[in-house]
């Protein structure tokens, strides 16, 4: 059981990576755009405009070959104010990474917010996830009272898990313990787990061992 919560730890931790990827990628070329980006004059390749009531103009260009020896063109939202500007110079003003042509912010460039609502959006759905397995693991365990020490379950034994009614709230517990305290156990008996309170009793299984105790249940 404890190993089985590792593997569904680094699962979450994985799927966290992954939502958030984007985001810090984006923020941290932000950062370097702002402190190590130049300030070009980009052609303009093309235009697009909306029709008579609409809202949205974009534009597409091209950087000087040294720094784009590739010359994608590439595309992006601006303010009308910007695009008309663009269309008559036919130069589209922007400030770019050298190194990394993809990463640019043009003048009048129109930004927007869809991508940290996907992402918080996500994230809240992780949590929830993470919340709803914590209360899964959390499940309430048959409490019982220890009859005798907490044995070794030695192989050839009988099965390795079981719960087996003794009759008159006695029971016979056998399997994995899963979780050690100052005083009970928590034996995983295959269908559900239980924890067994010592009492005067002593535990001689060590975790993860197979163990068998005969329990009564608490009052």
């Amino acid at each position: 059981m404890p190993r089985r919560r590792r593997v569904s730890g680094w699962v979450l931790v994985a799927l966290a990576i992954l939502i958030n990827l984007p985001v810090a990628t984006s923020t941290y070329l932000d950062w370097r755009l702002s402190r190590s980006g130049v300030d070009v004059e980009a052609v303009l390749v093309d235009s697009q405009a909306a029709g008579e009531g609409g809202d949205g103009y974009a534009l597409a260009f091209t950087f000087d070959p040294d720094i784009d020896p590739e010359q994608t063109v590439w595309t992006a939202p601006v303010t009308e104010a910007a695009f008309d500007r663009a269309v008559r110079s036919e130069v589209v003003r922007a400030r770019v990474l050298p190194d990394r042509p993809s990463a640019y912010e043009l003048e009048g460039e129109v930004t927007s917010g869809l991508g940290w609502l996907v992402t918080g959006f996500a994230d809240a759905c992780l949590l929830a996830m993470v919340l709803l397995l914590r209360r899964g693991g959390q499940e309430r365990l048959l409490q019982l009272v220890a009859l005798e020490d907490v044995q070794r379950h030695l192989p050839g034994a009988g099965p390795r898990t079981g719960f087996e009614d003794l009759g008159g709230e006695t029971y016979l517990v056998v399997g994995e313990i899963c979780r050690i305290e100052d005083d009970a156990v928590v034996v995983d008996a295959g269908e559900r787990r239980v924890r067994v309170r010592l009492g005067p009793y002593d535990n001689r299984v060590g975790y993860q061992q197979p163990g068998r105790v005969t329990a009564r249940l608490s009052d």
